[in-house]
């Protein structure tokens, strides 16, 4: 049985999607629901190495550490999204999804802030970015 990460994935960011834009937080039954699925769904597709899974959590545990000195200007959920992500992905695609949400959320941001559509402290949902960085890295 052959299991495709980038499909489960790609539901889950879209999930996390919806409610980051509905509601602005990411419930975390969600996040744990998908986050039991993905370890069971890699190990038992990809019968990967301890050590390799704890690699991949290295871009989550920095978004979390990032959430926590900024005072959660970045969420505690988009950190415990790209755990999931993570575990999903591996850890060099999900660094190369964070770094292209990065860069879009920047990109957006910018434009916002040149038009005053926005001011320097309003709040922007991440999920968005981090679909669309997802859907780089699948298409390039």
């Amino acid at each position: 049985m052959k299991i495709d990460m980038g499909y489960m994935a790609a539901a889950f960011i879209a999930i996390c999607c919806i409610f980051d834009i509905r509601k602005k937080e990411i419930p975390i039954f969600i996040i744990v629901a998908f986050g039991i699925l993905s370890l069971i769904a890699v190990a038992i597709a990809q019968k990967p190495e301890l050590y390799s899974v704890l690699y991949s959590l290295i871009p989550g545990a920095a978004m979390l550490g990032l959430s926590l000195c900024t005072k959660e200007s970045i969420g505690y959920g988009d950190g415990f999204v790209v755990l999931v992500l993570g575990v999903l992905l591996g850890f060099v695609e999900c660094v190369f999804v964070v770094l292209a949400g990065l860069f879009l959320s920047a990109v957006v941001g910018l434009v916002l802030l040149v038009f005053k559509k926005v001011r320097g402290k309003s709040r922007m949902p991440f999920m968005p970015f981090l679909a669309a960085g997802l859907g780089v890295v699948f298409f390039v």
